[in-house]
Formats: C-alpha cells, structure tokens, sequence
C-alpha cells in the first residue's frame, strides 16, 4: 500500500492539508500518516497524543481506510527530511501560513527549503486554500530542468486520479528565445501525455503582467482557468532561471492560496 504523510501542527493550515490528503488518500487507496514535531526545549507530546489519536481514530472509523500517526521531537525540517528519507512515501501534503509560516518557524522560504531536499512530491497548501475533492485542471509550466520529468511523473500520478487535465503553460517574454534543449523537454512532455491518454493543452502567452519573473502572471492564469492546482520544480534550473527562488516563494504563498505541487527535490 502507498503512503502520503501530512506533517500537522494542528493550526489551521495543517487542518486544510490534513484534509486534502485524505482525498487524496482515498483516491489512492493509500495509508494516511500523520506526523508532529515536537520541539525539544518545549515538548508537549501527551497533548499532541492525544489529539492525534482522536484526529486518526476519527478518520480510521468514518473513512474505513488505514490511518496512523507518530510524534517525533528536534527541528522541524531536520525531522520530516529524515522521516522521508527514512520510510518510502509516494507523496506528502504540508500547510504553510504564508509569510508568517509554519508554528516552528516553517515560511514560505522554508518550504522552499524543505522541498528541494526530500525526493518525492510535495503539495503545498494555505490556511485559505478551499479543499477539492477532483483535481480537474493542472498547470504544469514548462522548464528546460534536467529533473522535469519527476515533476511530469507527479503530475501524471494525479491525473491518473483525478482523470485531470494539463495545461502545459509558458510565457513568451520579448528576446527570451527557448533553447533546443527547452523545446525538446516540451515535445517530450507533450508525448508523455498523449501516449498515456492524458488529456493535455499547450499554452503560450505573451506577457501581460507586469514582472521581472513569471510567477504573478502564471498565478493570474490559473485564477482565470479555476485552476486546482499549479505544478514546479523543486530546485531552479542551472541553464534557465524560469522560476528563481523569489519567484517560487511567490507562488508558494500566492494571494489566491492555490495549492502548489513540487518535485524534483534531492536528498
């Protein structure tokens, strides 16, 4: 059986990915794993216990399906990097609070962080994010990356699920001119999807946002196609700077709080 582990501070944030896991879950027929970290200068793991069993006794007896938790204490991102290095998990779903962060100082640059390190999918979502039960529409922009088919393989683990469909996205700046190796990424990827039945568009836009990066305007596409989701790279791009780091945090903490799916992270 698969598993996706949702790391949960039992803030609002980590009650919405907590949520959108379990759709997931169910979709997947995977096992849920719930997993607090508790801080070693503070530990309040009988407490923590507690609402954690209720939490998976919950959700084991009204879902039917295999849920389970563990309390772990030291760094917050020390702690998840090990865990998922540790125990094989096809997908983990975290709560972020923005700019203001995760209750052990988890910011937007600290998913980044996170991200970049663990080697399985990541779902990023907001306090605000509304939970879906289908993941309809996709936004994969494209990227010259060499790791781009991780991102490509997460995004074909969705639409496996959700029967989605993919916007295959970019921007078309002045003077920005694709490399060969950019549009043979995107030919690739176009085949990928055709060949497993995936419903997939190309989409090119000019620029009509004005911004140095491409966050803002790809967060506007997705606003004005219901988007439910938009997908990245983990780690940014040695030969093209499509989504620098500020860039990415953009996006992470994007103002309509769309959840943001990333792949591609190393150990």
């Amino acid at each position: 059986m698969s598993k996706i582990i949702v790391p949960t501070d039992f803030t609002k944030a980590a009650d919405v990915a907590v949520k959108q896991a379990l759709v997931i879950a169910l979709k997947a027929h995977a096992e849920l794993v719930l997993l607090h970290v508790v801080d070693a200068k503070s530990p309040i793991a009988e407490a923590s216990e507690k609402m954690l069993k209720t939490e998976v006794a919950r959700i084991s007896e009204e879902y039917g399906m295999q849920c389970s938790y563990m309390i772990k204490t030291g760094n917050v991102l020390d702690v998840i990097i090990s865990e998922i290095n540790e125990t094989s998990y096809d997908l983990m779903v975290i709560g972020t609070h923005g700019s203001k962060g995760f209750r052990q100082t988890l910011f937007g640059s600290d998913i980044l962080n996170l991200v970049s390190k663990v080697p399985l999918p990541v779902l990023v979502v907001q306090e605000k994010t509304k939970v879906t039960d289908n993941f309809n529409k996709i936004i994969l922009p494209v990227s010259s990356h060499d790791g781009f088919m991780m991102v490509v393989n997460a995004v074909l683990y969705f639409a496996g699920l959700f029967n989605s469909e993919i916007h295959l996205y970019s921007i078309s700046k002045p003077r920005v001119h694709f490399t060969e190796k950019m549009e043979n990424q995107i030919n690739a990827t176009m085949n990928i999807f055709n060949n497993k039945n995936v419903s997939v568009l190309r989409i090119k836009e000019d620029p009509n946002v004005y911004s140095f990066g491409y966050a803002r305007q790809t967060i506007k596409y997705a606003i004005s196609g219901n988007a439910d989701v938009v997908c990245m790279m983990s780690v940014p791009s040695s030969e093209c700077s499509y989504f620098a780091k500020a860039d990415k945090e953009s996006m992470v903490t994007n103002d309509a709080s769309i959840p943001v799916l990333f792949a591609g992270g190393i150990n």
